[in-house]
């Protein structure tokens, strides 16, 4: 099989783990996933990622709990349990070694810190999307090729609905998660009936749950969408009692990036309800 096509084995991987964060991840079902004999899957898995797959889980893990103690609260305790750690003192130490702090002073020195301006936010029913997408994994001002790539395919697929804004799904906190570790999709929609061509490696077509959502409009450049994100997820949603969907951030280009100066751009900043 082609060394491009690896990617996209090690794609269906990451989804398979990011689907089940909180439940029993084994290796070798994940190395089936993958389509490799769990002795090539390790090594494959670590020369792609750049981290062994329980590296990787565990690291995700953490950082699930960080967000969840940045902005929702509530006791470290809980928190331990409910991402896979049999102990309160086994999580300290865990999350101690990966932030530097212990989890109980993270939570309330963010809490502190999101003491931000609320703008307005609004609940809205969104229908399902099918999308067309590829991934690009680093620091999220540095995505370009992966819209450079996702467009150049798109333009030659039938169904590609480019009258509509673009998408992007977030699926990392830069203020939790490394750089070089940062995930996201550019993507754009695709009518639900459209049967796609072969794709190349890379680019992959995903669906992503209708439902009630709490959109806050960001308007501006990009460089300030983190503060539009703190007031969403650390003001405004805390305030409802809502539960937030285990998915990724979706940000909606309504003017995007190109089409007018930085003052006037918006993006809706877009999560979903449980």
């Amino acid at each position: 099989m082609p060394q491009t096509s690896w990617a996209d084995r090690i794609l269906c991987v990451l989804d398979a783990i990011h689907g089940n964060l909180d439940g029993d991840l084994d290796p070798a079902a994940l190395a089936t996933v993958a389509g490799f004999s769990l002795h090539h899957f390790h090594r494959v898995f670590r020369g792609m990622i750049g981290e062994s797959v329980m590296q990787y889980i565990r690291r995700q893990r953490l950082e699930r709990a960080a967000f969840r103690l940045r902005h929702v609260g509530g006791e470290v305790s809980a928190t331990a349990f409910a991402h896979g750690y049999d102990s309160h003192e086994a999580f300290t130490r865990a999350f101690r070694a990966h932030f530097g702090v212990p989890p109980r002073e993270y939570r309330d020195q963010q809490r502190a810190a999101s003491d931000v301006a609320v703008v307005s936010a609004e609940r809205r029913v969104e229908p399902p999307r099918r999308l067309l997408t590829c991934r690009f994994t680093g620091p999220y001002d540095a995505c370009a090729p992966a819209w450079e790539q996702l467009m150049g395919v798109a333009v030659g697929v039938p169904g590609v609905r480019l009258d509509r804004p673009t998408l992007g799904l977030v699926y990392d906190d830069p203020e939790i998660t490394a750089p070089e570790h940062c995930r996201y999709d550019a993507a754009v929609e695709l009518d639900a009936s459209t049967v796609l061509p072969t794709l190349p490696p890379g680019v992959v077509a995903r669906t992503i749950d209708g439902g009630t959502y709490a959109v806050l409009v960001h308007a501006g450049s990009y460089d300030t969408i983190l503060d539009s994100y703190v007031a969403l997820l650390g003001r405004w949603l805390p305030r409802q009692g809502w539960n937030l969907a285990n998915e990724p951030v979706v940000e909606r280009y309504v003017v995007p990036f190109g089409s007018a100066a930085p003052d006037d751009l918006r993006t809706d900043v877009c999560v979903r309800l449980a």
